[in-house]
């Protein structure tokens, strides 16, 4: 099961290239350590999370995720770029950390990543958890038809208020194509159907946040 380890940031006014100069040189300090999947996400339309930046690191499974933070917490190069980033003069405020875990939904799809990724977090209703992951399921049939890929569902641990909350996730490569997306989920009958589902008073999920972010290259 695929565990990806998530960073939020929030670049102080001014400092929006410092902080990306930052994560390269956090993500060359992780590859050294195993960590060869990096991603930077800048939120690009988000409501409060507008501005944000998401570091993401993915691991095979929850041991390799245990062991590659058991090297890396002795690492005193580490040490020193946490100070960095804990002083009053870092390019950076540290908001979050949290871990999740990539849900096997029995489905395949398209697995290329695009340059924008559109997410949506939701929290599920107790006993509705297997009517969450058929929507999700559903979701991402209807979404890959519209031209979506690497279509994810992660549920959320060690995420303060968000623990246990899961996250749909998909990827296209241009704000257009997230717009007709938008259009269908109104115009086409099974868009309609998801929408019905999500604002039913029965629906198995309830939306807690959603954002568009946008992949700044490493």
């Amino acid at each position: 099961m695929t565990v990806m380890q998530t960073t939020v940031t929030r670049p102080k006014p001014g400092r929006r290239h410092d902080a990306i100069a930052l994560a390269l040189e956090a993500s060359k300090l992780l590859e050294r350590h195993g960590a060869t999947d990096n991603r930077l996400l800048a939120a690009q339309i988000a409501g409060e999370a507008t501005g944000s930046n998401v570091f993401t690191t993915e691991f095979d499974n929850g041991e390799a995720w245990g062991e590659f933070n058991d090297s890396l917490y002795a690492d005193a190069e580490l040490d020193a770029l946490m100070g960095r980033v804990e002083r009053d003069d870092s390019p950076v405020v540290l908001e979050t950390m949290s871990m999740g875990s990539v849900i096997d939904l029995g489905r395949s799809g398209p697995d290329e990543r695009g340059a924008l990724v559109e997410a949506y977090i939701s929290r599920v209703h107790p006993g509705r958890f297997n009517a969450a992951l058929e929507l999700g399921a559903s979701v991402f049939d209807f979404v890959e038809r519209l031209g979506a890929t690497n279509c994810r569902l992660i549920q959320l641990n060690s995420a303060g208020s968000l623990t246990e909350c899961l996250v749909a996730s998909w990827e296209l490569d241009s704000m257009k194509s997230i717009g007709r997306l938008g259009d269908a989920f109104g115009t086409e009958a099974d868009g309609q159907r998801v929408v019905e589902t999500l604002t039913a008073t029965d629906g198995p999920i309830v939306p807690v946040m959603s954002g568009i972010y946008t992949e700044i290259p490493l």
